[in-house]
């Protein structure tokens, strides 16, 4: 099976995310493939479980902001195929299966529950691919994607899934998430850092 989670997790997103739910292998990946990760998962007052990782990219808020806002800079880093209706009660759809079009029934499919612009988006999942076991755990969770300009053109990026019960299946998939959210937000730094022939500065950076 092979699913991301974005969009965040994109999911977690679920890239998209985040996020942030998607397409990538289900088991955790090794530290030494995800070293930039800090986690700082909790439990809240209540028992539940809250799935928390941040990292720091070299790129001015801005540019990480669309990254995961603007369907075509998506698909430059996290899926081949997405569409991205930024608004409150809007969607957020994308496939890692260049062969779905936009509408497939197996796309992974987010509701946009608010945002406020290059601070913050909040989702939860509505659709999930049918390989995913018990997606109805994950959609019971919801998903927030923090930025926080550190500088000009250096940002913190934090994921955060809430919501988790103790259930087997809650428990399966909060482990394939983990592994999943800290990869996609791996390989957003590493497109967003990659420098161009001759020593460019990062994609974005401010001169």
């Amino acid at each position: 099976m092979r699913t991301r989670a974005l969009i965040t997790g994109l999911s977690a997103a679920g890239v998209v995310a985040a996020g942030a739910a998607a397409q990538t292998p289900a088991d955790r990946e090794p530290a030494e493939k995800t070293p930039d990760i800090v986690e700082s998962s909790f439990v809240t007052a209540d028992g539940a479980r809250d799935l928390q990782q941040s990292i720091v990219i070299n790129a001015p808020v801005s540019v990480l902001w669309k990254a995961f806002t603007d369907s075509a800079e998506f698909v430059r880093w996290g899926a081949p195929v997405a569409s991205i209706d930024m608004k409150v009660g809007g969607r957020l759809e994308a496939s890692y299966d260049a062969s779905h079009p936009i509408g497939d029934p197996d796309n992974i499919v987010h509701r946009i529950i608010t945002f406020i612009p290059e601070r913050l988006i909040v989702f939860q999942n509505i659709q999930a691919p049918h390989m995913l076991p018990h997606a109805e755990a994950y959609q019971r969770t919801v998903v927030v994607m923090q930025y926080e300009p550190l500088g000009p053109a250096r940002t913190r990026v934090t994921e955060t899934v809430t919501g988790w019960g103790a259930d087997p299946a809650s428990n399966q998939l909060y482990a394939f998430f983990r592994a999943g959210n800290a990869s996609v937000l791996e390989k957003m730094k590493q497109v967003y850092e990659t420098k161009s022939p001759g020593g460019a500065q990062p994609a974005g950076a401010a001169p």
